[in-house]
Formats: structure tokens, C-alpha cells, sequence
């Protein structure tokens, strides 16, 4: 299990996790809830620049995780088929594993998958 950190976006900004083939984040404000999404769900997922954060519309304590990032520290974009995006922190090993996955959901298609029985 993974750890990300999700800093902007149409989910509540808040620790998240990866596992497997699956996100877990954030799903209100109080973080009582948590929405899994699939690594099939995801159309898009790009690095982000430093920049690119520090325009976002971000709260003060995402402000601060910018400026203390450490070197191995990542920050990407990603949108989902129903439209929604987010932007996310984790660590280089991480995001490698994501892009992994991601790579591996959009090169095999639904009904080629292999099957769990």
C-alpha cells in the first residue's frame, strides 16, 4: 500500500492511498467517507510542474507541502472518465507504480482482461 497525499481537484484534499490497481480518497470534507477508484477509470495522468501547482487554487497547508518537498517527492495531474481530476503528491516509487498500472489498464482492453475464476 501506497501513500498520496491528494491537494487539489474534485475530491477533498487529504491523505490517500494506492494499492494494487485501486486509488482510495478522500470522500468529504470530514474524511469519515473514502471513494476507491479503479485504475481503469483514469483517461489522463501527467506529471505536474511546480508552477503549474503554485497557480492552483490550493489551501494554505498545500501551499506548505510544495515549498518542503523532498527530492524524490511527485507531483501529477489526473482526470477520470466521468470528468472529474485531481492533483496528488507521493513519492518517485510510487508514482512509477501508478504510471505502471495505468500503462497496463489502458493497453489491455475490458474484455481481454484476465479473468479471476
Amino acid at each position: 500500500m501506497s501513500k498520496l497525499t491528494i491537494l487539489a481537484g474534485d475530491f477533498p484534499v487529504g491523505a490517500g492511498r494506492f494499492t494494487f490497481r485501486n486509488f482510495t480518497l478522500p470522500g468529504d470534507k470530514n474524511h469519515y467517507l473514502c471513494e476507491t477508484v479503479s485504475a481503469n477509470q483514469i483517461t489522463a495522468i501527467n506529471p505536474a510542474t511546480e508552477k503549474l501547482l503554485m497557480l492552483l487554487d490550493t489551501d494554505e497547508d498545500a501551499k506548505k507541502l510544495f515549498e518542503k518537498t523532498k527530492d524524490d517527492q511527485t507531483f501529477f495531474m489526473v482526470k477520470l472518465k466521468d470528468g472529474r481530476r485531481f492533483v496528488a503528491g507521493t513519492d518517485e516509487t510510487t508514482f512509477k507504480k501508478i504510471l505502471n498500472v495505468v500503462k497496463r489498464e489502458i493497453d489491455t482492453p475490458m474484455d481481454e482482461a484476465p479473468s479471476a475464476a
